[in-house]
């Protein structure tokens, strides 16, 4: 089986979160800022696995003292080599078949710019990008411009009626009732993959975040919409830059209690998220499932 495969190669499960906070904070971290792109850029010109894009940011957006937080109004390098890692030609997840042409990803903290599930569109059937609602609309512009202007470097380009979708929709971790969020919105049966990338920043966000990936995933305890055999579990991708270990000890400590967990080894990964890159990414899998 593919999940089998996957687990083969991930190597050993994580078993004791301070000995895994240790060995990915004794990597060589590269000294940079906070991890965004260029923070006072109004646009931005990234070329992503071969496409270009230009992103259109919201400095004014990001400076302003906005409730509930403002992270998402820029570009972060966790996203950007993310999208690279999910475009990759030897992407673990698709070679060995986890995800496919027939496959949905939900990815939560989407921010504005929309790569992430610009560069999954051509591979999988229906993207769902997700955040809080002040982010909908540039999120949408660039999904929207970058569909239509993003050209590719020397590969054909993929013909209309073989894209998939990319839907977007507000989701707060601390306030919404996911299941019902996510109901409304046509996922009342979860999604073959769910992506956080650069979500854990501080410690109120910690518990709000697991509980969602908790709830979305068990929706996939639910019998399809035929009545047949369950679907198979949700793949959880969690990307983060390495900024504050206490932080991130205490992330793994609470997706730990409910998520079986590995760090992907440098050869499952892209050039820019290997050890040492001051990147670190984990697969997690519900626990019971």
């Amino acid at each position: 089986m593919a999940m089998d495969t996957i687990l083969q190669k991930l190597g050993d499960e994580i078993v004791d979160v301070d000995e895994e906070t240790f060995d990915v904070f004794s990597q060589s971290v590269p000294s940079r800022d906070l991890g965004m792109v260029d923070a006072k850029a109004e646009a931005l010109e990234l070329t992503i696995a071969g496409r270009d894009f230009e992103i259109t940011q919201s400095p004014g957006v990001l400076q302003s003292s906005r409730g509930g937080g403002t992270t998402g109004a820029a570009v972060w390098q966790t996203s950007v080599r993310l999208a690279e890692w999910l475009a990759w030609s030897e992407n673990p997840l698709f070679k060995y078949a986890l995800l496919g042409a027939r496959s949905t990803a939900l990815e939560l903290g989407a921010g504005i710019s929309g790569v992430v599930p610009l560069v999954l569109r051509p591979r999988i059937k229906q993207c769902f990008a997700t955040d809080q609602s002040y982010v909908l609309k540039a999120l949408n512009d660039n999904v929207s411009a970058n569909s239509k202007d993003s050209k590719a470097h020397g590969k054909k380009r993929a013909k209309p009626g073989l894209q998939s979708t990319i839907s977007t929709f507000a989701l707060d971790w601390e306030n919404d009732n996911v299941t019902s969020v996510l109901t409304a919105n046509g996922v009342e049966l979860g999604s073959d993959l769910l992506l956080a990338v650069d979500c854990i920043y501080n410690y109120a966000l910690i518990e709000p975040l697991v509980q969602t990936c908790t709830d979305i995933c068990k929706m996939r305890s639910q019998k399809d919409g035929d009545g047949g055999i369950e679907a198979a579990p949700t793949i959880c991708v969690i990307a983060q830059q390495l900024r504050q270990p206490d932080v991130f000890e205490l992330w793994l400590q609470c997706f730990h209690r409910r998520f079986r967990v590995w760090r992907l080894p440098d050869d499952l990964l892209s050039d820019g998220l290997k050890e040492n890159s001051g990147f670190v990414v984990h697969f997690g899998i519900l626990r019971g499932h």
